[in-house]
């Protein structure tokens, strides 16, 4: 196959989209014309399904809460934010994704800042980074997504790529295992998966690994090379994700979900501007503050004016300071009181 194919199960009465389903059941009421279905999907032998999947544990209730859940704890989200976004829209997707496991090892380089001791009575302390040298091994477990061309792609394949899973949760490939949900089909190979986003992902582990056992804070010019130790052609396996895309503000947003309740809800964060433009407006008020402390005692130091000067310092630095903590205090209390709001809407739709 050259391109993407994204099946997708229709009302058999009024052909409607039905993207909104059951994961675990495969009962669906259709959203237009109010019939209720027991969905059973014609899949195509052409698709190559795999013999592995990794099934649905979560309905697409626990996602619209989640989700809702998670824009209700950003600083700058909309109150109503139930009334913004469409939910209409989800599907449940079975991912095509290759899922590799092995062992690395990695030949290190870097830079790890050390305090000298106290030289006599002078007791100045300079940066030194000393230079330090290794090899590490560890295992690994990167998932790959095995397409091209699905909407927000990048953002997608990036959360597939971060999720924690190991290989775990697998069944037997049925065709009924796909009769009540969305599923792509892989236009990709597990070289060329690898190449795209195991490569990178391998690095990531590696330099984590490496850096947490350094238990160094400040380490700098990082060098590693990854060699994969029985590096296997990877597992294509289908993997559960629910997704939902919309508009705001101009802008396309993207929410996933795990199917499995594993990895949790990730996505783009709506920004209420006038809300925002509120909870900010002292930090504006306070730079100019900051410069009349700064301008007035430099005018009268100039005019030799000392004590002056100096009580002016102290008098504008005080509300400077006063000021800023004002404004933190002033923006926590908006953004606490716009997320209990959200919160409020959320438990209660």
């Amino acid at each position: 196959m050259n391109s993407l194919d994204f099946y997708q199960v229709e009302c058999p009465k009024c052909h409607s989209p039905l993207n909104s389903i059951d994961p675990l059941s495969g009962k669906v009421k259709c959203p237009f014309c109010g019939t209720n279905y027991q969905i059973t999907a014609n899949m195509k032998s052409e698709t190559g399904m795999s013999e592995q999947i990794v099934p649905f544990a979560t309905l697409v209730g626990d996602f619209v809460y989640s989700a809702c859940k998670m824009l209700a704890e950003a600083d700058y989200a909309p109150v109503d934010i139930s009334g913004l976004i469409s939910f209409d829209g989800i599907k449940g997707v079975y991912l095509p994704v290759f899922f590799y496991e092995g062992q690395y090892e990695c030949d290190w380089s870097c830079k790890i800042k050390q305090t000298p001791a106290n030289d006599g009575a002078e007791k100045t302390r300079k940066e030194v980074y000393r230079q330090e040298n290794g090899v590490s091994k560890g295992d690994y477990f990167v998932v790959g997504l095995a397409c091209e061309g699905v909407e927000s792609g990048r953002e997608l394949a990036e959360y597939v790529r971060a999720m924690d899973y190991r290989g775990d949760g697998l069944k037997p490939f049925q065709r009924n295992d796909l009769n009540n949900c969305l599923f792509l089909v892989r236009n990709m190979d597990a070289s060329q998966t690898w190449r795209q986003w195991g490569e990178e992902s391998l690095n990531t582990i590696a330099r984590n690994n490496t850096c947490l056992h350094l238990q160094s804070n400040d380490i700098k010019d990082f060098k590693c090379k990854v060699v994969p130790k029985a590096l296997h052609e990877g597992r294509f396996i289908f993997y559960p994700v629910w997704m939902l895309n919309y508009q705001y503000d101009g802008k396309l947003h993207h929410i996933f979900m795990d199917g499995t309740g594993r990895n949790g809800v990730k996505g783009t964060t709506l920004i209420d501007r006038s809300l925002k433009a509120k909870a900010e407006k002292p930090f504006t008020i306070l730079k100019y503050i900051a410069v009349v402390a700064i301008v007035i005692p430099l005018l009268m130091l100039l005019a030799g004016w000392y004590l002056p000067a100096c009580i002016a310092l102290v008098t504008t630095g005080l509300v400077f300071f006063a000021y800023r903590y004002y404004a933190q205090w002033h923006k926590n209390r908006l953004i606490r009181k716009a997320r209990d709001q959200r919160e409020k809407i959320v438990i209660h739709s």
